[in-house]
């Protein structure tokens, strides 16, 4: 038998020969066994994860981030006009786009313009009830909601409440300012109710605590006033 023959007959035993698994089925059957000596549960659970996880990029994706954009698109004539203190119209735009497009930062938005406009118009419990759906993770915008909301409880008769609002606000201020200013609510509150020791104790605090703050000037009116109430 010639070289060339002995070559070809080999290379025919090759071709005939049984092929082994491929690398791609043995990765699949290792995954097989692997899950198959597993415990269910633990295994059920990880695959419940892992759905989880790929829903929420599907719907962050799919639904939140197209949902947004059409919000902020459909909130610009609104807040334009809020921009311009046109609160009656505003009144009745906002709470729809709040309603709509609620669960983005578009309808957050539309519920604290919808809820300021209530105010400003007089209905104060829409206000409320707008206003309490409001969340900002800006501080002041956060302030100012906490503010806005102890306004429209004391105008809707719940001095209580009110007053709870005007404290975190001022306790949560990021400015000298801002805090004298719902301190200075809070202690007309308790003026209102005869509570005079009370409303003497925020503005001596606010005399120690803010001397030099903007909007304090008028401080020693307020003791003054006070101090001579709890004398009576």
């Amino acid at each position: 038998m010639s070289n060339n023959e002995e070559i070809e007959e080999q290379y025919i035993e090759q071709e005939e020969a049984p092929k082994g698994p491929s690398s791609a089925s043995l990765f699949v059957d290792k995954i097989k066994n692997w899950l198959n000596g597993q415990n269910k549960t633990l295994v059920y659970g990880i695959l419940g994860v892992l759905v989880l996880v790929i829903a929420g990029i599907c719907y962050q994706f799919l639904y939140k981030m197209p949902k947004e954009e059409r919000g902020l698109t459909a909130i610009y004539k609104a807040q334009t006009l809020f921009d311009m203190d046109s609160f009656y119209t505003v009144a009745k735009m906002a709470p729809k786009l709040a309603d709509e497009f609620s669960g983005t930062k578009a309808g957050n938005l539309a519920a604290y313009m919808a809820g300021t406009s209530f105010l400003y118009t007089g209905d104060y419990k829409k206000a409320i009830e707008y206003l309490e759906k409001v969340s900002f993770s800006d501080k002041v915008m956060s302030t100012q909601v906490i503010g806005l909301l102890g306004d429209a409880y004391v105008e809707n008769k719940d001095l209580d409440k009110g007053l709870s609002q005007y404290t975190k606000a001022a306790k949560s201020a990021n400015t000298e300012f801002t805090a004298v200013w719902w301190y200075k609510k809070a202690a007309r509150i308790h003026e209102k109710r005869d509570e005079w020791k009370e409303a003497l104790t925020i503005y001596n605090k606010l005399k120690k605590e803010y001397k030099d703050a903007e909007g304090n000037n008028d401080i020693d009116k307020f003791i003054g006033r006070a101090e001579a109430k709890t004398a009576e």
